[in-house]
């Protein structure tokens, strides 16, 4: 499957033109810790701003019309790390916001962003401010762990997005004469928005279902939401979201038409999983493990499943090898199959916390899977095609923490 985008393959660029207004914000430039809290704190007012389309745009790889409702979530999980850490090193801030975001995402693409997140901290660590070249180095980072956390990655999605940006960040690194300057960086993000902007645009191509919708992928326009609240962090200019407008499926639809409702209507009453199934292949199975008697546990939280199936969010306690013998049993249980280390470093016994999202049409035996392979510290599953509640904190009630953030860091 080809999802690298050379720089030498592609037209040039220009910026969008809602970024080449030279529009202050009222704030201005900030750099290093700073920097990350205010980026994290636009990105949340960006997605909150915006969270309807993005709902709307979801049919990948479930209609169940909460993509920006769990990029939301996982954003402000990380604004939250943020302000909870006095630490100046970008590299520790990363890695504690994606730790953290990992440990409460849900839904593929809010998964999929915390452990984007969580990549770009090992690069970066000793590092007090962010450069062209350092940011770089980190989106290479993020993209082959964002690409690995999944069992099927698929072009046109998020993952596109992310190849397209870090392809132009890498080009603009290698051209830039001092590469270490905050010049070189601010130089680059409108280019790099419009990279991104290009990417989304070319995801409705790139997935036959997103085509039949006639929609772009909802994961990737939630990062590109998030890259452009990163861009009026770098230069100081104001988020300017007119461009969005344009892409297919954004603007509200006519009424009682749904993008999700379309994608439902087109696939028929079918099993989720058999979606890409060509004729003769046969319908995903799976041998069931014996059940073991694990350690203790936290309660698994669930709802009656629909006949849709149930979406699978838990947090287990493996060593790798545990966690490849997990992933190979979820493949045979459903799809949509994430599973990801929270933890940089392992604990004493060589174990990590892992997070791990799946779509199945056989929960119970899941969920006898999950905690069968160790200790298993949250686990929810949720029914797919319902629409979540719009409330901050999506965790069952069981799991949920208050937490009191302190004053924010970004003051100048």
């Amino acid at each position: 499957m080809q999802h690298r985008d050379e720089p030498s393959s592609r037209p040039p660029l220009r910026p969008l033109p809602g970024h080449a207004r030279a529009q202050s914000s009222a704030r201005g430039k900030v750099k290093g810790a700073a920097a990350v809290h205010r980026w994290f704190l636009l990105a949340e007012a960006a997605l909150e701003r915006n969270v309807e389309p993005l709902n709307r745009l979801n049919v990948f790889p479930i209609p169940d019309s909460d993509t920006g409702e769990n990029m939301l979530a996982t954003i402000r999980a990380c604004r939250a790390s943020v302000e909870a850490s006095s630490t100046e090193d970008l590299g520790e801030l990363f890695a504690a916001a994606g730790s953290r975001a990992m440990s409460e995402a849900y839904g593929n693409s809010g998964t999929l962003l915390a452990v984007l997140i969580s990549g770009l901290a090992e690069p970066l660590h000793g590092q007090q401010r962010l450069t062209i070249s350092g940011f770089s180095r980190a989106l290479e980072r993020a993209k082959v762990r964002s690409w690995s956390a999944l069992t099927d990655p698929v072009a046109g999605t998020m993952l596109s997005v992310l190849d397209a940006v870090h392809s132009e960040v890498h080009h603009r690194a290698l051209r830039a004469e001092e590469p270490e300057s905050r010049a070189a960086l601010e130089a680059a993000m409108p280019y790099v928005v419009s990279r991104a902007f290009l990417a989304v645009q070319a995801t409705r191509e790139q997935l036959p279902v997103l085509q039949r919708a006639n929609v772009v992928d909802s994961g990737g326009a939630g990062l590109l939401v998030v890259l452009i609240a990163l861009h009026s962090t770098i230069t100081g200019i104001a988020m300017d979201f007119a461009p969005l407008q344009s892409l297919p499926g954004w603007q509200q639809p006519p009424a009682g038409h749904h993008a999700a409702d379309q994608h439902a209507a087109d696939q028929g009453p079918t099993d989720h999983r058999a979606a890409d199934l060509q004729p003769g292949d046969q319908q995903p199975g799976g041998q069931q493990r014996t059940p073991e008697t694990g350690s203790p546990a936290a309660e698994p939280v669930t709802e009656t499943p629909a006949p849709d199936g149930s979406e699978v969010m838990c947090t287990v306690r493996l060593d790798p090898l545990g966690a490849a013998s997990l992933r190979h049993q979820l493949d045979d249980l459903g799809d949509s199959v994430i599973v990801t280390p929270i933890d940089a470093n392992p604990d004493e016994e060589g174990t990590y916390r892992w997070r791990i999202h799946v779509h199945t049409l056989e929960e119970p035996r899941t969920c006898t899977t999950v905690h069968a392979a160790g200790p298993v510290e949250s686990y929810a599953a949720t029914a797919l095609h319902h629409s979540p509640d719009n409330s901050p904190d999506r965790r069952p009630a069981a799991q949920a923490e208050t937490t009191h953030a302190p004053p924010a860091r970004d003051q100048e």
